[in-house]
C-alpha cells in the first residue's frame, strides 16, 4: 500500500512555499517598479535638459539677432558720419592744417633751442680729491655781446653746499660735447639776490655755432600765453632733453608763474614763449599746492640786462 503524506507536515510546507513564492513575487515586482520609476525620472530629466538646451539656443539666437541689429545700426551711423565728414571736408582740412602748423611750431622751437640747453653737474671734492657731493641741473648757452659765451643757470645749483662753492662744473651739450669749468671768481658770476648765475665758456667753433642766433627777450607777456620749458629734470629722459608745455598762469614780482611742469633738474634750463619764439627766463622752482604744483620762472630781463 502507498504511504500517504501526513497532513500535519504537508499543509505547513505548502504554506511556506506559497509564502516564499509571494515574497519573491513582491520583491521582483518592487524591483520592476523601482526600475520603471528610475527610468521615468531619467526620461523626465533628459527631457528637462533638452528643454533647457532649447531655451539656451533660443537665447543665443536672440542675442545673435540683437548683435546683428546693433552692428547694422553702427554701420549705418558710421556711413552717416562719413557722409557728414565729406560734407564738412573743407572746414576739417582747415582745422587739421592749423593743428599741424601748431605742432610744427613747437618742433621748430625745440630744434632751435635744444642745442643751447645743456645738462650741468657740479662737484665738490675733499682736499684729497675724493668726491664729497654733487648737484645737477640745466644751463642755457648764450653769446653775450660784451661778455662772450656764458652758460646761464640757477644760482642755487652752485650753492648746494651753502658755505662752499663747487670745485668744478661740467657742461654737457645735447651732442655729448662736454666742457669742464673750474669754479673761481673769474669763471662764475651770480645774482646778488636773484636765482641766476653765469659760467664762462670758451669761444670755440661748436659753441659759436649753436649761439650764432641772437636771443630775443620776450616783451608784452600776457597771462594765458603758451610756453615751453626745456631742461634735464631728474625724472625726465636719461639720455636727452625733456620738454614740457604749459601756459603763463600769473606774475609774482620777479617771477612768472606757469602750469608747465618744472622738476628738480629743470633749474637753469630755458623757458621759451611759443607765440614769439623768445626767451622768457630761467625755470627755477615749483611750489606744490594741495593737488598740483605751479612752476616759477625767473624773468629773462635779469639775465639779458646783467
Amino acid at each position: 500500500m502507498k504511504r500517504l503524506i501526513d497532513p500535519k507536515i504537508y499543509i505547513p510546507a505548502v504554506a511556506a512555499l506559497s509564502g516564499c513564492a509571494l515574497a519573491a513575487l513582491l520583491y521582483f515586482g518592487f524591483q520592476t517598479f523601482t526600475n520603471y520609476k528610475m527610468q521615468k525620472e531619467e526620461a523626465i530629466q533628459i527631457q528637462k535638459e533638452k528643454e533647457r538646451e532649447l531655451e539656451l539656443q533660443k537665447e543665443q539666437d536672440s542675442a545673435a539677432r540683437e548683435l546683428k541689429e546693433r552692428l547694422r545700426d553702427a554701420e549705418l551711423a558710421d556711413l552717416k558720419q562719413q557722409l557728414l565728414d565729406l560734407q564738412n571736408k573743407s572746414s576739417e582740412v582747415k582745422t587739421v592744417t592749423n593743428t599741424v602748423e601748431a605742432k610744427d611750431t613747437i618742433v621748430d622751437i625745440v630744434k632751435e633751442w635744444g642745442p643751447r640747453v645743456a645738462h650741468m653737474e657740479c662737484n665738490w671734492f675733499y682736499p684729497n680729491g675724493v668726491l664729497f657731493a654733487k648737484s645737477t641741473g640745466s644751463a642755457t648757452i648764450i653769446n653775450f655781446t660784451n661778455l662772450g659765451i656764458r652758460a646761464v643757470t640757477s644760482k642755487h645749483i652752485l650753492a648746494e653746499k651753502k658755505n662752499y662753492a663747487p670745485n668744478v662744473c661740467k657742461i654737457l651739450l645735447a651732442d655729448e660735447t662736454e666742457y669742464s669749468v673750474l669754479i673761481n671768481e673769474n669763471t662764475v658770476s651770480v645774482g646778488p639776490n636773484e636765482d641766476w648765475a653765469y659760467l664762462t665758456l670758451p669761444k670755440d667753433a661748436r659753441l659759436t655755432s649753436i649761439t650764432k642766433s641772437t636771443v630775443k627777450l620776450c616783451q608784452n607777456v600776457e597771462i594765458g600765453d603758451k610756453l615751453l620749458v626745456l631742461g634735464y629734470p631728474i625724472i625726465g629722459s636719461k639720455t636727452g632733453l625733456t620738454v614740457t608745455e604749459g601756459i603763463l598762469s600769473g606774475f609774482d614780482r620777479d617771477y612768472y608763474i606757469t602750469s608747465a611742469k618744472i622738476d628738480k633738474g629743470n633749474s637753469g634750463g630755458a623757458a621759451v614763449l611759443i607765440k614769439n619764439d623768445c626767451y622768457l627766463g630761467i625755470p627755477t622752482a615749483s611750489v606744490v599746492g594741495v593737488i598740483e604744483s605751479l612752476g616759477r620762472i625767473l624773468k629773462g630781463s635779469f639775465v639779458i640786462s646783467n
